[in-house]
This record gives structure tokens, sequence and C-alpha cells, in this order.
């Protein structure tokens, strides 16, 4: 059994978050973009990091409290983000908030980020089960979409949706969550093909594995000691600030081109074992609240 230790860069000094920030700082301004499931995690750090480089951010979620700390993260800086509580399942509500807030702002960049998944044998899925999953991780992602694709049409706008790394292969204990996001694998690049003449692109990004503030203090450090060296080739988890900073790179006229895509930023952990690999994960019993 493998084991992977981080690799330093060659100047042999440690990584930080400065590193990964090489985007101009004013390089997004006037632009407008929509993130969902901006209130923790990826979607929160998406969400400042766009507002870092000049973006007025909107952040949808379910919870008033976290993108409220989203907003006082935002305010450090010399962005703007603004929020709307909503349910991204229901399309009366997706359709009222992507309305009122791009009406006037266009929108230039939509992050399809919220989701979420719990770990269980195929067999031990209930219906409802299957069924919540995928309606959060694949239908409501379409719901999003269908109601921002006027708006992003506008000014040939971008859609980013954030997947797993690995979808294309499969994992233990994911059947119902890799079915989604196999889903909007297909749909992405179905989408990059029916609105490349509207100028609108379509990427998924996939992360690996990302050790979050709102992941389980159990979970997380299950992740970093065990899961990360024996899983991921670069023997690291992926920061939230690299998925961030990959993200607004694609929103950019550099990334025109970029289309149709899944851009997986796991350290080749694709590539690896796989998390399924690694003894006694996932922990299917004790954890049900893992995903974004």
């Amino acid at each position: 059994m493998p084991t992977y230790r981080p690799h330093p860069p060659q100047s042999g000094r440690a990584w930080d978050v400065a590193d990964v920030r090489v985007l101009q700082p004013t390089l997004l301004s006037g632009t407008h973009a929509v993130v969902t499931g901006a209130g923790s995690g990826i979607g929160q750090g998406i969400s400042v990091r766009l507002a870092e480089l000049g973006a007025t951010v909107t952040g949808i979620g379910r919870t008033e409290a976290a993108l409220e700390q989203t907003a006082e993260l935002v305010s450090r800086t010399e962005g703007t983000f603004r929020w709307f509580s909503a349910d991204v399942r229901d399309c009366e509500q997706v359709r009222s908030v992507i309305s009122k807030s791009s009406t006037e702002l266009g929108m230039d960049l939509l992050v399809n980020n919220a989701g979420g998944q719990f770990y269980a044998a195929a067999a031990e899925i209930s219906d409802n089960g299957f069924r919540s999953v995928v309606d959060l991780n694949l239908n409501a992602v379409f719901t999003v979409i269908s109601a921002a694709k006027p708006f992003l049409a506008r000014r040939g706008g971008s859609i980013v949706t954030i997947s797993l790394s690995g979808v294309e292969r499969g994992s233990v204990g994911l059947a119902h969550s890799l079915a989604a996001r196999a889903g909007v694998l297909a749909m992405t690049k179905t989408l990059a093909l029916e609105w490349a003449h509207l100028g609108i692109r379509a990427n998924c990004v996939a992360p690996g594995v990302v050790i979050s503030d709102s992941l389980p203090e159990g979970i997380a450090s299950s992740l970093r000691d065990r899961v990360v060296p024996e899983s991921v080739p670069a023997g690291r988890p992926t920061p939230t600030e690299d998925v961030a900073e990959l993200v607004a790179f694609i929103a950019t006229p550099a990334g025109r081109m970029i289309t149709g895509q899944l851009l997986q930023i796991d350290g080749a952990a694709h590539l690896g074992r796989g998390l399924h690999m690694v003894e006694d994960w996932p922990p299917m019993e004790e954890n049900d609240q893992y995903g974004r």
C-alpha cells in the first residue's frame, strides 16, 4: 500500500495561499457572478475570490447565517457580495432569485456549487434517498442553468459546475451521487455543443479531497491523516483557494476556448488508488452530512 508524501515546489519553500493567487486584482471588474451554495466550503471560497477580483457576486443558499458569514468575509475586501436565501430544488424560488439578481446586471458567470450526499452501499440506499440526492445534484443544477440561460446569453457567459474527482470511474458508497454527477457531466458537454453559438461555455470542475471547516472534525481528521496519504499521489488535499482560482480563470477571456470539459483539480487522485481502496473508508454509518 503506497503512502504519498506532499511535494513542495522546486524552490523548496512551502506553498501558501498567495502562491495560487496569480490573477490580476481587477480582472473581473464589471462582471456579475452567481454562486449557489455560497455559504460555506468551496462555494464560500469561490465567492470571496471572485469578489476580490472585482466581480459583483450574488450568493444563493438555504442558510441565512452562513450567507451572512460569506458577506462578512467579502466585506474585508473591496468586493461586492449580495445574497438570497433560496432552495435550488424549488423552481419558482430559483427563477425569482435569478431574475432579481440578473435582470439589471446580466450574468457573466454561473457557478453551480450547491450539492450534498451521504455514504451508503448501493443496496442500502432507499428510493427516497436516491431521489433526494439526484434531485439536489442533477435536477437542481438543470433548474438553475435553465433560469440563468437568457442572462448568460446576453454577454456570452460561462457555466461552471462543481463535480467530484473520479466521477468517471465510480467509487464505493456513492452510487446515487455519482449517477447524478455523471448526468451533470453529460449535460455539460451537451450544453457546450448546443449553446456554443451563443458564446456560452460550460465546464465541470472536479476537486479532489477538500477539507473545509464545514466538515465534522472526525471526518476531516480521517481525510487528513489516512485518506490523503493513501489515495492522493500529490500527498495533499485540494485547498479551496486552488479551486476558486481555477473557476475564476475559466471565467476570464483566457478561458474562452475551454468548454465541454471535466477539469480535475485533485493532485492526480483520479489516477491513484481511489478513496474506496482505503481500509474502512468511507464511514457509511457515521457520516450522512459530507458534501457541499
